[in-house]
């Protein structure tokens, strides 16, 4: 190879070599003004006085999908004419049930209570803890691991007294599916963050309020009498300012242009 040949192909690499450095830098760049843009256009919520704690603002939802789902609620009659403890309610559509046993409900991991539900309740697995006061003990139905929030039509509430569980009623929804539908595809679900921002920007969130938790879960929009259509929602609790009651929003967790359900 003669030394023309050589200088030739030394300049020719040397201009590519150019050339990948600076799509690298410009690559680099574009992402820092976009991730300064989306800095930018965050809320600081210290600065508007109002409180959400870190761990809420900055929960992981990276990779979660959800759509819309339908489900159907459990008729109870037949369990209710083969156990005489059980009575089928609201046209067989709530069980009412007496237990018969002691089920302590005192200790803070309801480890009796627990077991109860996984040896005698219909898709027992399928609750978690909702809320728990002085008289009852109240679980939610999950669909994938997500709860059905606020809904009365996926309950099991038990009632206590001297700390035992006496007795207990339970909804269930069955044939919980994808609703059937071209436009029903999974979608990334927005952070907590854009959900409570959402709620700032359409003045729900205002100067010394405080939000109390944010958690992700199926809110129902469509409620026929025993057939519902439900959405992946952020369900979110707020004090606020001089009030003494929580406030409880949902918003639209699927949408770049989320709604806001007040409740």
């Amino acid at each position: 190879m003669n030394w023309k040949q050589t200088k030739t192909l030394f300049i020719f690499v040397f201009i590519l070599v150019n050339i990948l450095l600076v799509i690298i830098y410009v690559n680099k760049v574009t992402k820092s003004q976009i991730n300064e843009s989306e800095s930018d256009n965050e809320v600081n919520f210290q600065q508007e006085e109002i409180q959400v704690a870190k761990d809420i603002l900055n929960k992981d939802v990276s990779g979660t999908e959800m759509q819309m789902i339908t489900a159907k609620s459990k008729n109870f009659d037949s369990e209710a004419e083969n156990e005489s403890s059980l009575e089928a309610d609201d046209s067989g559509y709530k069980l009412n049930g007496e237990i018969d046993k002691t089920v302590n409900v005192s200790d803070s991991n309801l480890s009796d209570l627990k077991d109860y539900i996984m040896e005698n309740i219909y898709r027992g697995k399928s609750y978690q803890l909702g809320n728990v006061t002085s008289n009852t003990v109240t679980y939610e139905q999950t669909y994938e691991g997500y709860p059905l929030m606020n809904n009365n039509k996926a309950r099991l509430r038990f009632y206590v007294d001297n700390g035992k569980a006496t007795s207990y009623k339970q909804t269930v929804m069955n044939k919980i599916e994808p609703a059937t539908s071209d436009s029903n595809p999974k979608k990334q679900v927005i952070t907590p963050r854009k959900a409570i921002e959402t709620l700032y920007f359409n003045r729900y969130l205002k100067s010394g309020d405080q939000v109390l938790d944010a958690r992700l879960g199926y809110y129902s929009v469509v409620r026929e009498t025993n057939v519902q259509l439900l959405q992946a929602n952020w369900e979110i609790k707020v004090k606020h300012k001089g009030k003494n009651e929580t406030k409880t929003y949902y918003v639209e967790a699927t949408s770049s242009n989320p709604k806001v359900i007040d409740n």
